[in-house]
């Protein structure tokens, strides 16, 4: 199963982890990347020397390739973003903002981007600044959702960049390898789906949570983070979208006192890395409170558990997940799937 994504990065077959905050964990990386995938390390809310230690440790369990992510305008954006450079990690995911700078500081180190967009004059830039790859992420997605659905976004997108595109949102099996190479991309992001296997960073419980929910569960609000972010309904969210409106200026100070603190940075390096959120998301210190609150809510959901009162960012996609397998078996069955579906449609059509 080649493609421009398979033969560039150097993997088996076209099926990539999306990058998932806590979730994306080295055990998880290592998994998919074991299997002929591509696995993506999550770099949020770390310091250089943390996201060292997580690469070598990915490289303890696999000599694959696998990549990382990178959020523009995150606290120590910069030093991340070298940090992964110096480790020589194969790919780098970029999302939310531009990634010009990594582009020109990956340039000659071996060291590939892949942007990661949800419009298609984001895509068009990111090309136009040397991009490698373009991942887009279309409606259906879990976390910060694009207006488009994947549907009309990926092809979309294919039909106007040069460069290979990899697509995500409302894909899990073999059926959606399928459809996005028809669209025209070269290979898949699965969020949701890798997030509801064994060796994923997703509590417990919402593993279970996940697997049992309908495709109507989910829904996009503004309330968590102050841009559309999709989740499963749940006390806190029907509370929120009951209210009309974001966080109390309250709940916004104590998220932001809250997240320098789990960050474990100075005053002065927090100040500048808002400044850089701001710039780069184009937002108010207010709506940078409300997405520090909210991510503590999230971290409440993903990483403690918690059913009721975290927020679980998931995909519309869980109305086809029922099980929680290996990530590696994920992907054999992914490969399966796509191998008799094509067999089929090659005889059909001559």
């Amino acid at each position: 199963m080649k493609t421009r994504i398979t033969e560039r990065l150097g993997i088996q077959y076209p099926i990539i982890q999306a990058p998932m905050g806590p979730i994306s964990i080295p055990p998880l990386v290592a998994a998919v990347s074991n299997a002929g995938g591509l696995g993506i390390l999550n770099a949020g809310h770390f310091t250089p020397d943390e996201i060292r230690a997580d690469i070598r440790v990915v490289r303890e369990l696999t000599d694959r390739p696998f990549g990382v992510n990178l959020t523009a305008g995150t606290p120590g954006y910069e030093r991340l973003g070298e940090a992964m450079i110096e480790e020589k990690v194969p790919l780098i995911v970029h999302g939310r903002g531009n990634p010009r700078w990594v582009i020109g500081q990956a340039k000659g180190e071996g060291v590939m981007i892949m942007a990661q967009i949800g419009a298609v004059k984001h895509a068009l830039r990111a090309e136009q600044d040397g991009a490698d790859f373009i991942i887009v992420a279309g409606h259906e997605a879990g976390g910060h959702v694009s207006p488009v659905s994947t549907m009309v976004l990926a092809p979309l997108v294919a039909s106007k960049v040069k460069i290979p595109v990899v697509v995500a949102g409302g894909l899990c099996d073999g059926r959606g390898l399928v459809a996005a190479l028809a669209l025209g991309a070269e290979g898949i992001a699965l969020g949701t789906r890798f997030a509801v296997t064994q060796e994923s960073g997703l509590h417990e419980n919402l593993k279970r949570r996940y697997s049992v929910a309908s495709e109507a569960d989910t829904l996009v609000t503004p309330r968590v983070t102050g841009a559309g972010l999709r989740v499963i309904r749940n006390s806190l969210i029907d509370g929120l979208e009951r209210k009309g409106r974001g966080h109390s200026w309250g709940e916004r100070i104590r998220g932001t006192l809250e997240t320098r603190k789990m960050l474990g940075i100075s005053w002065w390096r927090f100040i500048i890395g808002g400044w850089k959120m701001k710039r780069e998301y184009e937002a108010s210190f207010s709506e940078l409170g409300q997405l520090a609150v909210g991510a503590q809510m999230i971290n409440r959901g993903l990483i403690e558990g918690d059913e009721d009162q975290g927020v679980m960012i998931c995909g519309q996609v869980c109305g086809r997940i029922e099980d929680i397998p290996p990530a590696g078996e994920v992907v054999r069955r992914i490969v399966a799937e796509a191998t008799a579906i094509m067999a089929p449609l090659e005889r059909a059509l001559g």
